[in-house]
């Protein structure tokens, strides 16, 4: 008796493997399908479909298909509507000679569900535009699609139009009555898909890394039909991010992050060289906590534990993620929840998360509050993080009369009237013709024959000199604006740059909407050095390393800030 239930659940575990291998392989069929008319068939009823909600419906109506034939029928079903002149099989659809003008997406970049104005997209020879593209490629005519069990769809990549409209005309007229649902399994599939979609076609570094998509993409579809709430669905996610090490790559849900952005009123910074998470600032009375204690356990887990168990949803390079992204949410959860850390001294201290990390993010951000000091009657420091346009316009000649200068990188400069910018314009000019970003320029489906913009730069012109030795300090926790600020300097033979290697994240974000308020994002613009050689997740060496030690802590000397004033003043 025993053996026969034995032997029918195996049959039925062996029957319900097989009927899940199937549904991954025809949603994953899907996928590329969606992917590619989504973004590249140029047809009116693909420029006006509401492609993130279609990705549910397809998602719930292919999972209802039985077998290869239902789900080729469904297929067609979803799809002729959008794309009228899509065919199946060998033969690709037959033009009938007399339409003049050609019609083709043009993408700079990532556009369709983009939240960012950066990113174009438009029609060749039918939307109205002023982008002017220089050397814009032409697609291929078709993109020939091989999925499995020898199932092929030909999508022209390239239509026509007659009076302004494109042919042969579809009808998505029961696609425009769609509407957004509440959470389900094939939301959370179709936010894995939409993402996967958008980086498959336009992640612009897939020349450097190497990246398995045929992996990911059954990585992600297995996982998300497990998920059973938004946040699953947000740490499935994020969780695939991991594989791009893009240090703009989030995946944000308002609902979570308002819920479980508290953390106690404490600041650390990881000592590589040591493996030591140290306290460096404190918000706030702690009894028997101060600058220099050394944490060992976060609620009884070892401190490395933690840190690897946050780091695999977060993307980016190791220093950057450590000393950024981690080190702001080792200890992030619920407002006045409670956590414990254990100090290398044995000590047990209970932590409340009573401050809210937006609200006190100049704490989190900032190593000190100084904008200008003088170090002493020789040397000035600025730091880049607070200083003023203000400050800097109306202090010409001040910081003109200065032979050694301390630029401190190390915190995010001001937008908007920001002293960093104006530093730049004013004492920094483009004298060798700097260029290190570029805008993907991407016609045809996959990455292939991708090309980009020119590469270019800032271009500032001379207007004051510095006859100052100047010194930038940076960290690992430098990225973006952050990083561009070092290349453009370094790059001119501006500056000596000291401290860490920085994070390797660059390039204008770009936020893409998903379902149900989640958004992902990703590094849009591809960015190098500006010697050509590669930048993406690597980042810049400085010329000299600094090690920072606990001991300069306790006794609250800044490391970095000390060793620039002793290579300052040697001859």
């Amino acid at each position: 008796m025993k053996s026969k239930i034995l032997l029918s659940f195996i049959l039925l575990s062996n029957l319900f493997f097989a009927q899940a291998k199937e549904e991954i392989e025809k949603l994953k069929d899907f996928t590329k399908i969606y992917s590619v008319i989504r973004h590249f068939h140029p047809s009116d009823e693909s420029a006006k479909m509401k492609w993130d909600l279609f990705a549910t419906y397809g998602v719930e109506e292919i999972l209802k298909t039985k077998n290869q034939k239902e789900f080729q029928k469904k297929i067609e079903e979803l799809f002729l509507p959008i794309a009228p002149s899509i065919t199946f099989g060998e033969n690709e659809y037959q033009w009938k000679g007399s339409e003049e003008k050609p019609i083709y997406w043009c993408n700079l970049g990532l556009a369709s569900g983009s939240k960012s104005e950066t990113y174009k997209r438009f029609r060749k020879n039918l939307d109205e535009s002023n982008i002017k593209i220089k050397d814009l490629p032409i697609p291929e005519k078709f993109y020939k699609l091989k999925l499995s069990n020898n199932f092929v769809v030909n999508i022209p990549l390239i239509v026509y139009e007659i009076n302004g409209k494109t042919i042969p005309e579809g009808n998505i007229e029961k696609y425009n009555e769609l509407n957004p649902s509440s959470f389900d399994k094939n939301t959370a599939i179709a936010n894995f898909i939409i993402m996967w979609s958008g980086l498959r076609h336009f992640f612009p570094y897939q020349d450097e890394m190497k990246i398995d998509w045929d992996k990911i993409l059954d990585e992600g579809l297995k996982a998300t039909f497990k998920n059973k709430s938004e946040e699953e669905n947000m740490f499935t996610l994020r969780k695939i991010s991991h594989y791009f090490n893009d240090g703009h790559m989030w995946i944000t849900y308002p609902k979570y992050s308002q819920i479980n952005s508290f953390s106690p009123g404490i600041k650390t910074k990881f000592i590589k060289n040591t493996n030591q998470l140290v306290i460096t600032n404190i918000l706030g009375g702690i009894p028997n906590l101060k600058k220099g204690n050394i944490i060992t356990k976060i609620n009884g887990q070892d401190t490395k534990t933690v840190i690897d168990s946050i780091k695999q949803y977060w993307s980016g390079s190791d220093q950057y993620n450590i000393n950024n992204t981690i080190l702001r949410e080792l200890f992030k959860g619920k407002e006045n929840t409670k956590l414990s850390i254990n100090l290398e001294d044995g000590k047990l201290i209970t932590l409340q998360r009573n401050y809210k990390i937006y609200q006190n993010i100049e704490f989190f951000n900032q190593d000190n509050s100084f904008e200008m000091k003088e170090l002493d009657k020789e040397i000035l420091y600025l730091n880049l993080q607070n200083l003023t346009t203000e400050n800097v316009e109306s202090n010409i000649d001040y910081l003109k009369s200065f032979k050694k200068i301390v630029l401190d990188l190390r915190g995010y400069p001001k937008k908007g009237k920001g002293g960093a910018n104006s530093m730049i314009r004013n004492f920094f000019w483009d004298r060798n013709n700097v260029k290190f970003m570029a805008y993907p320029k991407i016609e045809n489906p996959f990455f292939e024959n991708a090309t980009f913009t020119e590469f270019f730069g800032w271009n500032h012109k001379k207007k004051y000199e510095l006859n100052a030795k100047i010194v930038l300090l940076m960290y690992e926790g430098n990225g973006s604006y952050q990083e561009s600020i070092p290349q453009y300097l370094k790059g001119n033979n501006f500056v000596t740059t000291m401290g860490r290697r920085t994070g390797g994240v660059n390039g204008n974000i770009n936020y893409v909407n998903l379902l149900n308020g989640m958004t992902y994002s990703f590094t849009g613009m591809k960015v190098r050095n500006p010697d050509g050689s590669q930048f993406h997740s690597i980042g810049i060496d400085p010329d000299i390393i600094i090690e920072e030690n606990i001991e300069d802590i306790k006794n609250g000397k800044d490391t970095f800030i000390e060793k620039a004033i002793e290579y300052l003043n040697k001859e």
